[in-house]
């Protein structure tokens, strides 16, 4: 894994600057270089190794919420966007995976994160210098990230290495002590679990989002770690992982459902949440952490900005600006103002999904901008999508900035959550409430619960109404490629990724015959030749 540990070091990332809060925004500016021996001597050395791991995490927010959470969920279209660009990642969106071709290499570089996690949690260990109840809270978030960063490759690869220790902080070793082989599933599984149940006790009774100035709901909390806890029993419950004839085989244990609907519970009950009236105002750019918000990756204008730019249009060069037209027929000349902003669509959502909204469900206009050519007898015809969503603000300097925070949860993630379990518990009056307390913010007021509400059917039904609901309710916020991997056709059936009902266009993601061992990734030819231990996924 000598690869893996280019970036073993955090103190790289101090060189490039950490950000500290400043009226919850964080605050890029850099700072002197600490040496590993130098640098765990006070408290401010500690509050900005908290700052860096979230720097660390935001480097990866696209990979975790669109690369590995979207690409893959049949929603993509691959090839040619409607404003004439090539696709990005058409590979990974075309399922296109082999030993040449893995989509992204290295684990994801996400181990370099994981000793970061690990190097925090050893220094906390000496840190007499900082209160106990501060210490508890950087303990808290230490265990929480490692079990996210574990919980994304579980998901992705299957057994992985568990690396729990710093072995390198100081000097050289010999890279072939490094080197560590894949850990079973279930091995994988049980150590995300004991983190994230450490996570929760040294936070204890924490319930708020800010309790020592980093910035709201912008840093790792108690409410992150319990909906992570939800998310991981309830896949656990669902999903197995590898051979059924393999030794290492990781069945899936339905009753950890029970344990995933307690912690989705509390998430309800102990951090003060709600639902904002109106689904435009979660992401408004002058709304950040607001009341629905449980945790979200921060970007300001002079820090980081996201690249969602890729889901609009190009000004100069495209085929749709000027050329095609809005859907109620004026002509399409730049509507989301991205003039100077110089984006290019590289992803694009099929039209299916578009059409899937009704009109009067208010997500529609907030997440999608529609382009439409007109035929020969000058009737609109739909051209294509671009994405509104989550789009940025206009600078002081009239210019699109892209500054939308990545969303990683909320509350309607709860919610819908909740349904999905109470299908399993076959509790048709929780699928129905949970459910239709989402579609009725959606419809806003249009709402009749008669013509709008869902009224629960039979097990399959209510899955599928599940995960319409989510198709909707989260468009780039990297739910769509876990929940057809996890919610199933029937109680402990076919997972929706094999077959038509789950898919967007009436064809199954994958063909469970022929690509079954597709659900996990591949890890690419350079790390398995540098890593004697590793060896490659099965079915690859």
């Amino acid at each position: 894994m000598k690869n893996i540990y280019v970036n073993i070091i955090f103190i790289i990332a101090v060189l490039m600057g950490v950000f500290t809060s400043c009226n919850d925004v964080l605050d890029l500016s850099p700072i002197d270089y600490y040496g590993s021996e130098s640098y765990w001597e006070n408290e401010a050395h500690a509050d900005a190794y908290i700052d860096g791991i979230h720097k660390h995490l935001r480097d990866v927010a696209w990979q975790h919420m669109i690369v590995f959470g979207e690409l893959r969920g049949g929603t993509y279209i691959s090839g040619v966007t409607a404003d004439g660009s090539s696709v990005f990642d058409g590979a990974i969106i075309s399922q296109n995976f082999d030993e040449a071709n893995t989509g992204v290499s290295k684990f994801g570089d996400l181990y370099g994160r994981i000793t970061n996690t690990n190097l925090l949690i050893q220094q906390l260990e000496l840190a007499d210098y900082i209160s106990e109840d501060k210490r508890n809270y950087y303990f808290g978030i230490a265990y929480g990230l490692r079990a996210f960063y574990y919980f994304d490759l579980y998901r992705i690869y299957g057994g992985v290495p568990l690396r729990l220790g710093v072995e390198v902080i100081d000097g050289e070793l010999d890279p072939v002590n490094l080197y560590l082989p894949r850990a079973t599933p279930t091995e994988v599984v049980e150590q995300i679990k004991k983190d994230i149940n450490t996570s929760l006790d040294y936070f204890g009774d924490q319930t708020d989002f800010n309790p020592f100035g980093h910035g709201a709901k912008s840093y790792w909390s108690k409410a992150a770690s319990e909906t992570l806890a939800g998310l991981v029993y309830l896949w656990n419950a669902k999903v197995s992982t590898g051979n059924p004839n393999d030794p290492a085989y990781h069945a899936a244990q339905p009753e950890d459902a029970t344990i995933a609907k307690q912690h989705f519970m509390n998430v309800l009950n102990d951090y003060n949440l709600s639902m904002q009236s109106d689904f435009s105002d979660v992401f408004d750019n002058q709304n950040k952490g607001n009341s629905e918000i449980i945790f979200a990756v921060r970007f300001a204008e002079g820090e980081a900005t996201n690249a969602l730019g890729h889901y609009t249009y190009n000004i100069g060069t495209g085929q749709v600006n000027r050329n095609a037209y809005l859907e109620d027929g004026t002509l399409f000349d730049d509507p989301l103002l991205v003039a100077g902003a110089s984006p290019v669509q590289r992803y694009e959502y099929k039209k299916d999904l578009f059409l899937s909204f009704d009109k009067e469900d208010r997500r529609r206009d907030a997440t999608f901008l529609a382009s439409y050519d007109k035929d020969d007898h000058d009737e609109l015809v739909l051209r294509g999508t671009h994405v509104r969503k989550n789009i940025g603000t206009i600078n002081a300097n009239g210019l699109r900035v892209w500054t939308g925070d990545f969303v990683f949860y909320r509350l309607p993630l709860i919610y819908l959550s909740l349904a999905e379990i109470a299908n399993m518990e076959g509790n048709d009056e929780d699928v129905e409430y949970y459910i239709n307390l989402v579609r009725q913010r959606a419809y806003g007021d249009a709402w009749d619960e008669e013509k709008y509400g869902y009224k629960s059917g039979d097990f399959t039904q209510n899955e599928l109404a599940v995960l319409n609901e989510k198709n909707k309710e989260f468009i780039q916020e990297g739910q769509r490629w876990w929940d057809v991997r996890r919610m199933t056709l029937t109680p402990g059936g076919t997972h929706l990724v094999f077959t038509e009902e789950g898919s967007i266009d009436g064809s199954a993601i994958l063909n469970k015959d022929q690509e079954a061992h597709k659900v996990l990734w591949p890890l690419d030819r350079a790390l398995l030749d540098n890593d004697d231990a590793l060896t490659q996924t099965p079915g690859y």
